[in-house]
């Protein structure tokens, strides 16, 4: 399929559009272009393999976006003359490549992005690492890297994210550690560190994070809880796995209103069906 199989159509007042396809190249209809009023951009690749999109991104018209979703696909690589989505709230990665999208000598994610939200990243299996940039979006307030089997660690300076309130990290298996800068987030509330084999500590200092209310640790691999922790005052709700409980006996003690569930060891990190 080329660019001239598309019918020219107009949808002025358009504001969401889904592209369901099965290909491993896929060309984005021209009409985009046309779209002023677009906030939601849905591309969704059923084949077998991820595929690549041509002619994205569109134009500057999809400065009105508010959320975009891309799975299955290439995600098309960043550039400083890339047209920076100013509105973009929502970013949906989903079963892609990343190549080098978030190669940090060659972008700031923050200029691209500058008012994002939530980021979501799942089941991408070349994930290696974050760039730097992404601490200058300080508008975010969710992070989510799940089932991403080759992310080792998150960059320094997370407390430059202010607003975050989310951090999710689930079934990440070789992630080794937490930033001690997470510790430093004035208004982070939820941690979930479940089914990251690897991660052996909770930073030192995470009694700091007095807005903390819920960490979710099932079947992780930490061995003890820091003596700071008897000071997460917020703290309603731990997950873990039954043998980790006498690990939270000290804090639920400290911390009234805490509740504490155990959950029996199971882990799974079964890819979606091609």
């Amino acid at each position: 399929m080329t660019e001239m199989d598309w019918f020219d159509m107009d949808f002025p007042n358009a504001e969401a559009l889904i592209l369901n396809f099965s290909s491993d190249n896929y060309v984005l209809p021209p009409f985009i272009a046309k779209m002023g009023r677009l906030k939601v951009f849905v591309i969704i690749n059923n084949g077998i393999s991820p595929a690549h999109l041509h002619d994205f991104p569109v134009s500057t018209n999809l400065t009105n976006l508010r959320s975009l979703w891309l799975e299955r696909v290439h995600v098309p690589e960043l550039s400083s003359s890339t047209i920076p989505l100013k509105n973009l709230h929502k970013l949906y990665l989903i079963i892609c490549k990343i190549n080098n999208s978030f190669d940090q000598t060659a972008v700031d994610i923050a200029q691209i992005f500058p008012q994002l939200t939530d980021l979501t990243i799942d089941y991408c299996e070349d994930l290696v690492e974050l760039p730097l940039t992404i601490y200058g979006i300080t508008s975010l307030k969710s992070i989510s890297i799940t089932n991403c089997p080759n992310i080792k660690e998150l960059p320094k300076n997370m407390s430059k994210l202010k607003a975050l309130q989310l951090l999710r990290l689930y079934a990440c298996p070789e992630l080794k550690s937490l930033p001690a800068e997470i510790c430093e987030l004035p208004r982070l509330m939820h941690v979930d560190i479940s089914h990251c084999l690897s991660l052996s500590s909770l930073p030192e200092n995470i009694g700091k994070v007095r807005t903390l209310e819920k960490i979710d640790m099932r079947e992780c691999s930490v061995s003890s809880i820091p003596n700071s922790a008897v000071s997460l005052s917020a703290l309603r709700h731990v997950t873990c796995y039954r043998e980790a409980l006498w690990m939270w006996e000290k804090v639920e003690k400290a911390v009234p209103g805490l509740r504490v569930e155990a959950t029996e060891r199971w882990f799974n990190m079964d890819w979606p069906d091609e």
